[in-house]
């Protein structure tokens, strides 16, 4: 198409009037010739010239008509996993995320032209009810295609930004089931709890030979849900206090005196040999640290000094109490054991059992109630589960576990019903797969990562973001981790995390951007940004007259100019227009698609469903 070329499809249809006309005076020449006796040949002549007029015109006139009809409104569409699947084995090495075009100048030209006029004059009707601007995506002369980008580029983390109802959860529906399919380890962090989104997620458990994989965890429903131990996976007492701390409000001295407290009471129970769970920290700090104290003064004592038991029989038999006891071996330790071999990981607990009491209380007075949450009534044995506990029977799991073994781990938490403890409950979980995601790295291969990455979903992550989100997003792809975030706004993230610019750095982080129907205007700035402008031509129509001295002299002049403008290639306002279930996808490296989102249901075959679904992981394996 020459440069020069400039096309107008929401004129008024002149080709079509044109047919019409042309066609009128078919129908006028026929009357004539069916009412006279005149000679038949001028007529057939006649017929034959106005015709090829008339088809010469039809291409055009359908084109423009075929534009026009593209406004219409279109119902959501419906997609059986067993279509998935067959999608997935088509395009084996792409992530598909809808069906849509590639949005380029040309439609961003369409949408130019078409916002300065009134577009309700143009459209058709738009069904009562219908959300948004259906003419968006139906703009485009292009057919829609499965759209997407390549499995290999999932790691370098996705964003997917939508008002309440705009799709989000329908999205994560595709990109979960994807996951399953091609049998890799996928954790979702589900604030609210979908139940449509659970099921899909063990029916596509099921669907990959393997329903086991699935396992549910869920606050509101303790009898059915795994237990699973956010302490579970560490390297040091360092990391561990720290994931804890910081699920306490704001920083400054209170954070880090609740930090040093809580290594100090994992220092001393790793040297008793007693696993630091969530119940076990807070029962130390909130009902004294006297029998911590025996307990770790006893056990290193031992290991060091071979006649500790005799010092020890002598500070118990001096003692009456708990306490008493505990400061009879802090001074055999200091007496004895310090001058053969001192321990400064030992020697924290000390210090802060000798600590003033009051002093202690109101310095860890930020985590006691964050703990509670964690460990009260039924939490606290799905959270800090006892392996020896023969009375409980439901299975016991944890994020490292999960990973290793391709599982498939839904994290429902309730945070309708107790925003606190779901906000928690995500912070931790999430520090915990940082945890992991360092050990991965340190321990295993390039290609080892490579063949089994881990999918991370945080939906409505505005509930649980975190310095350890930020990590896994900055440093997660090393260790095979493809993560999945989605908001409402960019004001969540500041909101949540007390700082625009640590907002930015969950942004920064991300290189897929799938945006769906926003309504802040920042929001939608944010995103329109990201994309260049472009030109757009219009013809700039210019008319005057002038008159001289000598009134005969009088001159008139109209003209036509082809004129260039800068733009967006996609107005930012129309983000707040886009339909439910539509979105615009900013892939790495430029690329810009418009997309639709299917909605996933249950396989209208499910036996064949699975005989072709077992061809994706048998590929996988």
């Amino acid at each position: 198409m020459s440069e020069w070329t400039y096309e107008m499809p929401w004129r008024p249809n002149f080709e079509a009037i044109e047919i019409a006309g042309w066609v009128l005076g078919m129908a006028g020449t026929c009357a004539v010739h069916l009412t006279t006796n005149l000679p038949a040949q001028p007529f057939y002549l006649s017929l034959g010239i106005m015709g090829g007029f008339a088809l010469r015109r039809v291409p055009a006139a359908l084109h423009l008509h075929r534009i026009r009809q593209g406004l219409r409104a279109q119902q959501a569409t419906l997609m059986g996993q067993d279509e998935l699947i067959e999608q997935m084995l088509k395009h084996r090495d792409k992530m598909y995320i809808g069906v849509g075009f590639k949005w380029t100048q040309r439609e961003g030209q369409q949408v130019f032209e078409l916002l300065k006029r009134d577009i309700t004059k143009l459209m058709p009707p738009v069904p009562e009810g219908f959300m948004g601007s259906p003419w968006i995506h139906g703009i485009s002369f292009q057919p829609d295609v499965p759209i997407g980008y390549k499995d290999s580029l999932a790691s370098l983390h996705t964003l997917i930004v939508g008002t309440t109802g705009s799709g989000k959860t329908r999205l994560f529906d595709l990109l979960i089931s994807q996951a399953i399919l091609r049998g890799e380890s996928v954790i979702i962090l589900d604030p609210k709890g979908d139940k449509e989104m659970s099921e899909n997620a063990r029916r596509a458990c099921e669907l990959a030979g393997d329903v086991s994989r699935y396992k549910h965890f869920h606050p509101a429903f303790p009898d059915t849900c795994v237990r699973i131990s956010p302490t579970q996976n560490f390297g040091r007492a360092t990391e561990l206090a720290s994931r804890i701390a910081a699920l306490t409000d704001g920083e400054g001295p209170f954070q880090a005196f609740a930090q040093m407290a809580v290594n100090n009471v994992i220092q001393a129970m790793l040297f008793c040999d007693i696993f630091p769970t969530l119940v076990q920290i807070r029962r130390a700090l909130e009902g004294g640290l006297a029998s911590l104290v025996i307990q770790a003064v006893t056990a290193y004592g031992k290991s060091v000094h071979p006649a500790f038991d005799a010092f020890a029989a002598a500070a118990a038999n001096q003692s009456k109490t708990d306490e008493a006891k505990a400061k009879a071996l802090i001074t055999v330790y200091r007496r004895e054991i310090v001058p053969l071999k001192p321990n400064s990981d030992l020697e924290g607990i000390l210090s802060m059992f000798e600590h003033d009491r009051d002093h202690f209380g109101k310095m860890i007075a930020t985590l006691l109630p964050v703990l509670n949450m964690l460990t009260a009534g039924h939490m606290g044995p799905i959270l800090s589960p006892l392996k020896d506990d023969s009375g409980d029977t439901r299975e016991i799991t944890d994020s490292k576990t999960i990973i290793e073994n391709n599982q498939v781990l839904y994290l429902g938490l309730d945070s309708l019903s107790d925003s606190m403890v779901g906000s928690a409950l995500g912070s931790i979980f999430l520090a915990d797969l940082a945890a992991v995601a360092g050990q991965r790295y340190n321990l295993k291969s390039g290609e080892e990562l490579k063949a089994a990455p881990v999918n991370i979903f945080c939906d409505e992550a505005a509930e649980i973001v975190n310095d350890q989100l930020v990590q896994l997003l900055n440093k997660g792809r090393g260790a095979g981790m493809r993560i999945y975030v989605a908001t409402q706004t960019i004001a969540d993230f500041e909101a949540r995390m007390g700082s625009p610019a640590k907002a930015r750095q969950v942004l920064g982080n991300t290189n897929h951007v799938i945006a769906l129907r926003i309504t802040d205007q920042d929001t939608q700035k944010y995103i329109a940004e990201k994309i260049p402008p472009t030109y757009y031509k219009y013809v700039m129509r210019t008319q005057g007259n002038s008159t001289k001295d000598d009134p005969h002299m009088h001159s008139l002049n109209v003209g036509e100019r082809l004129m260039d403008e800068e733009g967006e290639l996609f107005p930012a306002q129309l983000f707040g227009q886009l339909p439910d279930l539509e979105f615009l996808a900013i892939l790495a490296g430029g690329q810009i698609q418009k997309g639709r989102i299917p909605v996933l249901t249950k396989p209208k075959n499910f036996e064949k469903a699975v005989a072709r679904a077992r061809l994706l992981t048998k590929e996988a394996a």
